[in-house]
C-alpha cells in the first residue's frame, strides 16, 4: 500500500470510530429460525472491545443472534447537519454478555438516542429488568465505513 492509500485508509478508519463513538441509531441485521435476513432498529452504543446492545432475551433480535450469531450492525451518523449517511458497517458475531455485564459508559449525547432510550448507567437496573434484558456484543473486527456515495448508488 502506497503512503497515500495508507494516509487514506487510516483516515477512514479514524472517521469510522468517530462515527461509531457519537452515534447510537443503527440496524441490525440477523437470520431468523428458517434463515431469512431480517432487519431491525436498535440502540448500539461503542466500546473499545465492541457495539453494545441491549434487548428482552424473548425478542426476535436477541433469538435470532443466538441462535445464528453472524450479524452485521450499520450504525448511522444523525444529529444536526448530519450529511446522507454516511454510516458504519460492522460485521461479526454476537456474543451474549453475562447477566452482570456492565454497561457501557454514557458518552453519549441524548439528541443521539432513539425515543425512550436512555444512556446506561452502570448499576442501572433497568438496563437487565431481573435478567429479561441482556447485553450482546459484536466485536470490532470488521469496521466499514459507508460513504455518501455508497448510498446513493
Amino acid at each position: 500500500m502506497t503512503g497515500a492509500a495508507s494516509r487514506t485508509a487510516r483516515e477512514a478508519q479514524d472517521r469510522a470510530h468517530a462515527i461509531l463513538q457519537a452515534g447510537t441509531r443503527g440496524f441490525l441485521a440477523t437470520r431468523t429460525a428458517a434463515g431469512a435476513a431480517v432487519v431491525h432498529p436498535i440502540s448500539v452504543f461503542h466500546r473499545a472491545d465492541g457495539l453494545w446492545m441491549n434487548t428482552y432475551l424473548k425478542s426476535a433480535k436477541a433469538r435470532n443472534m443466538i441462535r445464528h450469531p453472524a450479524v452485521a450492525v450499520v450504525v448511522v451518523e444523525c444529529g444536526a447537519g448530519a450529511p446522507r449517511p454516511p454510516g458504519v458497517l460492522v460485521r461479526g458475531r454476537a456474543e451474549l454478555l453475562p447477566e452482570d455485564a456492565d454497561p457501557p459508559p454514557a458518552t453519549v449525547e441524548p439528541a443521539y438516542l432513539l425515543p425512550g432510550v436512555t444512556a446506561p448507567v452502570p448499576g442501572d437496573p433497568i438496563w437487565s429488568l431481573n435478567g429479561r434484558r441482556r447485553w450482546f456484543r459484536v466485536p470490532l473486527t470488521d469496521v466499514t465505513l459507508l460513504e455518501a456515495t455508497d448510498a446513493q448508488a
